[in-house]
């Protein structure tokens, strides 16, 4: 029975800690109750127990996948299965390290099992860096600091570090609460650090976005509802640069344009003190794609081509395969593109300061997304301007402050002094180094399974530290 409400405890966690609008902090405790049960029970128990938490967990994200984003049922079923792997693991594993007497290798070796798996799902699965435990921390700046050192990796190594640590301090207190504190110290120092790195005040920017109804793949500018959406665009377009945007942004997939009907949006939008930047689908030569048109003051149109495109949705798409940094510092990126943070370091490589990004997003996910993009600049030091249909309109600093949100469905938005010159990050320069840490860290970890140091409860013969050793007694036998 106890373990049964431990692991209805993990899985309400889980489901409160993850999904689409995540409670940051129960994600920090949800895997603690499981931790607890499993050294009490045998491994089969605490594999099953593990099993009904994460089911429960991921009831919050199952409508979104089969629903919105109309995945196969055996793609979902791989997911939720990725997870759940990656939770027994833990679990199981921390499990066996704390019986036999070794908290700290449990605490520090352990959550690199699940670094490892959100890594791999990022280079083998076509989401990239998507489904990752980090961005349940995205409105908590001094842990999202983080990423500017590990990526995201780091983030999620602490959410599992932390619970086993807590765990660990109901039968090895002392070691256990040693390593909470170096854990905790650490990241603290670093995000204090960070913190206190104020963004440079030269260049600041004025940003305008502005996001009205439309369908999702474009209105053809040669009809009468394309023609009317432009007309009721370029006024506020024109307002934002008259109260003093120099940049405007406009959402993913506005427009159906070919090279024909091109000049009409260049003659509406075009601004002579401001770049404007908007999403259409081009058709050209047979193929569809899905750009991000920029409308320079001079009247010239540079052209970026989306190059992640989202699997069964935009199938009918070509991608790119070409980064473009406008004026030497504004990349530009469309929607899905920043679910991969590889292209955003890219980018800061080549000098860009400020990511312009048209966006769909399917209104449940508008929260995430916008922050899985502030992540994206935390981690190489950009600022991120982002306009979502339907979703959010969010300019965020390279510290991971939101200077400007609106909800989008006829919502504009006019933020000042948005930085323009960047920062400097570890993780833009070196990459993704922790996930190779992670490695040894589990190698280390499953050897240490096979070694004993003083078993649990000698010299300490408590009624609760013999009730601990019968499952490792049973399970030797």
């Amino acid at each position: 029975m106890m373990t049964f409400v431990a692991a209805l405890l993990s899985g309400l966690f889980w489901l409160g800690g993850t999904g689409l609008h995540p409670v940051a902090a129960l994600t920090w405790f949800a895997p603690v109750p499981l931790l607890l049960a499993s050294t009490r029970v045998r491994p089969r128990t605490a594999l099953c127990a593990t099993a009904l938490a994460w089911t429960i967990g991921q009831g919050n994200i199952l409508g979104y996948f089969l629903g919105t984003l109309r995945l196969p049922v055996p793609v979902v079923a791989g997911v939720v299965l990725l997870g759940l792997g990656l939770a027994a693991g833990t679990v199981l594993l921390a499990r066996v390290l704390l019986l036999r007497g070794r908290p700290v290798l449990a605490v520090l070796a352990v959550p690199s099992l699940w670094v490892l798996g959100e890594y791999a799902a990022s280079r083998v699965l076509p989401d990239g860096a998507w489904w990752n435990l980090a961005y349940t921390q995205a409105d908590i700046r001094p842990v999202i600091q983080l990423t500017s050192l590990t990526g995201v990796w780091g983030v999620t190594y602490l959410l599992l570090a932390v619970p086993i640590a807590l765990a660990a301090l109901r039968t090895r207190p002392r070691p256990a609460l040693t390593c909470l504190l170096a854990l905790l110290l650490s990241a603290g120092g670093w995000s204090a650090w960070s913190l206190s790195r104020s963004p440079d005040p030269a260049e600041p920017l004025t940003v305008g976005l502005v996001a009205l109804r439309q369908p999702e793949d474009g209105l053809p500018l040669d009809e009468p509802p394309g023609r009317d959406l432009l007309a009721r665009y370029a006024p506020r377009v024109a307002g934002l640069v008259a109260r003093g945007a120099r940049v405007v942004v406009l959402p993913e997939k506005v427009f159906a344009v070919t090279d024909a009907t091109l000049p009409l949006l260049v003659d509406a939008l075009e601004q002579s003190r401001a770049q404007v930047v908007v999403g259409a689908v081009l058709r050209r030569s047979g193929t569809a794609s899905n750009v991000a048109l920029v409308l320079n003051p001079d009247g010239t149109v540079t052209t970026y081509q989306k190059q992640h495109l989202i699997p069964g949705l935009e199938d009918w798409l070509t991608p790119g395969d070409d980064d473009v940094v406008v004026d030497g510092r504004f990349g530009v990126a469309i929607c899905k593109d920043l679910d991969f943070p590889g292209l955003v370091r890219r980018y800061r490589a080549r000098g860009a300061s400020v990511l312009l990004v048209p966006a769909l997003d399917f209104t449940s996910d508008g929260w995430l997304h916008a922050r899985m993009a502030l992540v994206r600049g935390v981690e190489s030091g950009l600022t991120v301007v982002r306009a979502a249909a339907s979703g959010r309109l969010t300019v965020t600093d390279p510290a991971g402050r939101t200077l400007g949100e609106a909800t989008a469905g006829d919502a504009e938005l006019l933020v000042s002094a948005a930085p323009t010159t960047g920062r400097e990050t570890v993780y833009s320069r070196t990459g993704d180094w922790f996930p190779f840490l992670s490695l040894i860290l589990l190698v280390v970890s499953i050897v240490g399974t096979r070694r004993r140091s003083r078993p649990l409860g000698v010299g300490e013969p408590t009624t609760d530290a013999l009730r601990v050793r019968v499952p490792e007694v049973v399970e030797e036998a």
